[in-house]
């Protein structure tokens, strides 16, 4: 396979991933609402999918170690999530969608980081190009998986796991292409070593994804209880947010290979201070649809700047390690964030809930700002 083939094969199968990600998460805080959840189980809810994927996305980087192979354990994940969404489309019952959210947490286990390691591995020397290309399928995925299950669910919202069933089906025939380097032989997940030299990376992440994550869980329940708008309108509003990113990370991706990557960490910090205090003042759906533009451009260089400085920091050897380590740091922000969220939302409102959880934004900022970047290394060694 010719890298051109590759980035496309690639790019299909994280373009899957992430459709049947977003389509199954974007109403699944307003679905178990209806079912009669209270809004701290919510959280929980919310929480099991990704506290299962950090439980077991080690266990995979270790299995893939040992075959030195990723692709059979993407084939598995995939399957897997089929599987369990096939049991979410016939539930009805706030505890199995609990249960089986944590089959799900397993398949994303097992294809989101490896997939996500083989989009790094198409050329060292144009990393950034590539991986850029890559974020920006799986952005297009979550673009139109917003748009997708804002359709489907027009009449019950069981209907938004049929996009995962088709969309990880497809994924699975597309590995059935695709083709793979040896991994390193010692990439056995991360240790405790790595994880530190990697620390002010994965704080900085974590403290900003935190309060994300918070405002994404409870952004659509709050959206189609509170101010009464339609779910087409709600993942409309997403639909900018994920569009607009499939022309943000292959430009920041450029950027990321020509200037200093700890000013694109500091910006889109600060742009994510901004957003998330204009969510707690604006009531209107074109007002939330305009802040998109400003949600898009944050979130892409936060991710692609940590990202390529985690990388450029990184041996060949532990390079793995270091980006299931990054996998690692935005599942457990997604874990914390809608616990929280849950608990203060429960005893409060939405708008006192993002107030409470903002410092640790701020706290992110303030962490940044003690980031270095490696400067002997001229061009961008890509996440």
């Amino acid at each position: 396979m010719n890298n051109r083939e590759k980035i496309i094969i690639y790019s299909l199968i994280g373009f899957c991933i992430n459709i049947s990600y977003i389509s199954g998460n974007l109403f699944i805080s307003n679905f178990s609402q209806v079912l009669g959840a209270s809004k701290s189980f919510i959280g929980l809810i919310n929480a099991i999918l990704p506290f299962f994927s950090i439980l077991t996305a080690p266990l995979f980087a270790r299995k893939a170690a040992k075959l030195r192979r990723k692709l059979p354990i993407i084939k598995t994940g995939l399957i897997i999530g089929a599987f369990f969404s096939i049991l979410l489309f016939f539930s009805y019952d706030k505890i199995l969608i609990f249960i089986f959210r944590m089959g799900m947490g397993v398949s994303f286990g097992a294809t989101m980081g490896l997939t996500n390691s083989l989009a790094t591995e198409i050329d060292t020397e144009k990393r950034g190009k590539y991986f850029g290309i890559y974020s920006a399928s799986c952005s297009f995925g979550w673009a139109v998986g917003s748009l997708l299950v804002g359709i489907v669910i027009s009449q019950k919202y069981n209907n938004a796991f049929l996009i995962p069933i088709i969309f990880l089906t497809t994924g699975f025939v597309a590995t059935l292409f695709a083709k793979e380097k040896y991994t390193a032989s010692d990439y056995f997940g991360i240790d405790f070593q790595t994880f530190k030299k990697f620390l002010p990376f994965y704080r900085t992440l974590f403290l900003r994804h935190s309060v994300a994550t918070t405002l994404w869980a409870f952004l659509p329940l709050y959206l189609e209880f509170t101010l009464g708008f339609d779910r087409f309108i709600i993942s409309s509003i997403f639909f900018i947010n994920n569009s607009l990113q499939v022309l943000t990370m292959p430009l920041i991706g450029h950027l990321s290979d020509r200037i200093k990557k700890t000013y694109l960490v500091f910006t889109g910090l600060i742009g994510s201070f901004i957003f998330i205090l204009t969510f707690t003042i604006i009531k209107n759906p074109i007002e939330f649809m305009l802040l998109q533009i400003l949600v898009a451009f944050s979130w892409a260089l936060v991710y692609l700047g940590t990202s390529s400085l985690v990388t450029s920091y990184s041996t060949w050897n532990e390079r793995g390690e270091a980006i299931s380590g990054l996998s690692m740091t935005l599942n457990l922000s997604s874990i914390v964030g809608p616990l929280l969220g849950g608990i203060i939302y429960g005893l409060s409102d939405f708008v006192t809930m993002l107030y409470l959880m903002l410092p640790l934004c701020l706290l992110a900022i303030i962490s940044s700002i003690f980031l270095k970047e490696k400067e002997e290394i001229p061009h961008n060694i890509y996440k």
